[in-house]
């Protein structure tokens, strides 16, 4: 290969050690892949080993993947030497030396001595300088070998080989030279002697090497690597998402606490402004009642001195017969007051005020110490799974029968999930949720008020339900119970995506919150629709009685799809592809489309024993699929192979 420059010739990161963030040197890789230096990788072993006392094993940097050293490891202090090295990174870092006009001659290397290389022998697969050119052309073995210019392969006007000797894992220094093709291996000569003589088919390292670049092998694995690479960005962004919908939520919390203490001060207020307000009253009645009985005696009393002041003046000047009307006077009246005075005394009242406070009030510190308890609920994350579809042709492949559960009493909506390792079903007309395991054998049911109608998943526990007379049931499949219910408007299909129930309503799509049933959003759909398939709150797929189909991502349609032989559409679907699957009720068949919407084809499912399909449901990443029918009450489990 020439080491011309152009756009793939950039790879230093490829060639930096993630602990020292240098160059490698004496590149190591573990068996994750993950590439060190031999000095940095030694450091962090000899540290993490001596720290977490892990015995045998020590965890890669990276991935923190277990590395294990075998039973015998030896000393710590020889682990990274018996790492194996990366061939490749190494190869790179020549070509990289080589296109920077850094290479080291390797024969001054090895011999601790810094000389740039000037020329490259084939044959050896080393790097020169002027001297070792020399003496490498004067010994007899190797003077016939060819030999390069370095700037001839940078400017490109040589093309070789280059890459530096692979040697076995297992066998310190010995070569790679041949390849088991049974158990696909690199072997030096003494792997193939001891471990892998009784092999079928054992080739020479070159032969297995040629064409690999090409091979069906490499494409596959190259994408699948992106394929995986792709689902892990999503599954990121996924998080990313999730996060940023915690915090969310978290700050809503906060503010529901604020919020709440807010009305339980302005409750308290309020009780305390009726208090004070009671208080202020009674103790203006008291005062009154009080200042009048006082006013009263102060009456009596001025009454009684006045008496006693006419009868001293009488008896100091006054002649007796004076004072003889006097008295007589005094004792007509005195009986009077005497009278007055004792009901007035029966009459008088201490009057006290007292708070008799509430049980609640009086222990409200112990009875309410908290608003509420903040609860962390985990559930399984609706999130991108890594297909295990990837060799399926979906547009292509043929359907075969894998199984069919006849669920009894014909012309009914069956409904229903893959869930794990069983399937649930949902019959109108028998009013039941129904588990049946893989093979087709009912485990469990379970009797509802009101005929299901649809169903969709919420977690690897819980399903809800949507149901005649304008209900949503949520179920829990493993002990088949009713957890709780939800009236909502006239809805017929349902499905749980982000803390969302989103309801195919009539002419109209419905998001109403999973916790609360409060609606969000709603949209009109043009005509009746039936059911509804969603990726996430803003990327769903439905279709009306009008044979119109309808994908729509973020408000925005991105395709509408109609079909004069799509009649009165049911039940919809995708796959792990994208590809897009409706049931056409009175036309049968099932109409696959791609991601844009175009028909890949309407697959026959009177092929399969389904005459009028009424719901499609894949198994997730998977290639699995059943098909229910209306008029059979018939299950039908297919795949596409």
């Amino acid at each position: 290969m020439a080491i011309a420059q152009d756009k793939t010739d950039n790879f230093d990161d490829l060639l930096t050690c993630t602990i020292c963030l240098e160059t490698f040197t004496a590149p190591k890789y573990l068996p994750c892949l993950h590439t060190f230096c031999k000095t940095c990788i030694n450091t962090y072993i000899l540290s993490t080993v001596d720290k977490e006392k892990t015995g045998t094993t020590f965890k890669c940097p990276i991935c923190r993947q277990d590395v294990l050293m075998g039973e015998s490891p030896g000393q710590t202090e020889t682990w990274s030497e018996k790492l194996p090295g990366n061939h490749f990174v190494a190869s790179m870092m020549n070509r990289q030396a080589i296109r920077k006009h850094e290479k080291i001659c390797d024969s001054c290397k090895a011999n601790n001595e810094t000389k740039n290389a000037l020329s490259w022998c084939i044959v050896c697969e080393e790097a020169f300088c002027k001297s070792c050119e020399k003496c490498h052309k004067s010994f007899k073995m190797t003077a016939t070998h060819p030999i390069v210019l370095l700037n001839d392969l940078v400017t490109n006007k040589e093309t070789v080989t280059m890459h530096p000797l692979i040697y076995c894992e297992e066998h310190r220094g010995e070569v790679v030279k041949a390849f088991c093709v049974d158990h696909s291996k690199p072997l030096c000569s003494l792997c193939a002697t001891l471990s892998h003589r009784k092999c079928e088919e054992v080739i020479t390292i070159e032969k297995a090497a040629k064409g690999i670049k090409q091979s069906e092998k490499s494409i596959k694995l190259s994408a699948e690597l992106r394929e995986t690479s792709k689902q892990l960005s999503d599954l990121i962004q996924n998080r990313k998402r999730h996060l940023t919908d915690f915090e969310k939520e978290s700050e809503v919390i906060l503010a529901n606490v604020s919020t709440i203490k807010a009305t339980i001060v302005e409750h308290l207020n309020k009780i305390e402004e009726h208090i004070k307000n009671e208080i202020i009253k009674s103790k203006k009645e008291v005062v009154l009642e009080l200042s009048e009985k006082s006013a009263e005696l102060e009456s009596l009393k001025s009454t009684v001195d006045n008496w006693i002041a006419i009868y001293d003046t009488g008896l100091q000047h006054g002649s007796e017969l004076q004072c003889l009307l006097e008295i007589h006077r005094i004792y007509e009246n005195k009986m009077n007051c005497d009278e007055a005075f004792t009901k007035c005394i029966s009459e008088i009242q201490d009057i006290s005020m007292i708070l008799e406070a509430n049980d609640t009030a009086k222990d409200f510190t112990n009875l309410v110490s908290d608003l509420g308890i903040v609860k962390l609920v985990k559930t399984k994350a609706n999130c991108p799974k890594p297909s295990i579809s990837t060799n399926v042709n979906f547009h292509l492949g043929s359907i075969n029968v894998i199984n069919a559960i006849d669920l009894i009493q014909e012309n009914s909506q069956i409904s229903g999930l893959f869930m794990e390792d069983v399937f649930i079903f949902t019959h109108r007309h028998r009013c039941k949720v129904l588990k049946y395991d893989v093979n087709g054998k009912l485990i469990s049911e379970l009797k509802l008020t009101n005929g299901p109608l649809d169903i969709g998943q919420i977690d690897d526990t819980d399903v809800v339900v949507s149901a005649i007379h304008s209900k949503l049931i949520i179920l829990n499949i493993q002990n088949m119970t009713q957890l709780r219910s939800i009236d909502v408007p006239y809805v017929h299909g349902c499905c749980y995506v982000n803390g969302e129930f989103i309801l195919a309503n009539g002419n109209t799509l419905i998001w109403i919150n999973a916790s609360s049933g409060v609606k969000s959003k709603q949209i009109e759909t043009n005509s009746h629709t039936y059911h509804v398939h969603a990726d996430n709150r803003k990327q769903y797929t439905f279709a009306n009685n009008s044979g119109e189909v309808f994908r729509v991502a973020n408000d925005k349609k991105i395709f509408t799809y109609t079909n004069s032989t799509l009649l009165n559409p049911r039940g919809i679907d995708t796959d792990c592809k994208g590809n897009v699957y409706i049931c056409g009720y009175t036309s049968g068949g099932i109409h696959q489309l791609d991601k844009e919407g175009k028909l890949v084809r309407i697959i026959p499912t009177d092929s399969i024993g389904i005459k009028q399909p009424w719901v499609i449901r894949f198994r997730k990443n998977c290639n699995q699929f059943f098909v229910t029918c209306y008029q059979t009450a018939k299950v039908v489990v297919c795949e596409i192979v």
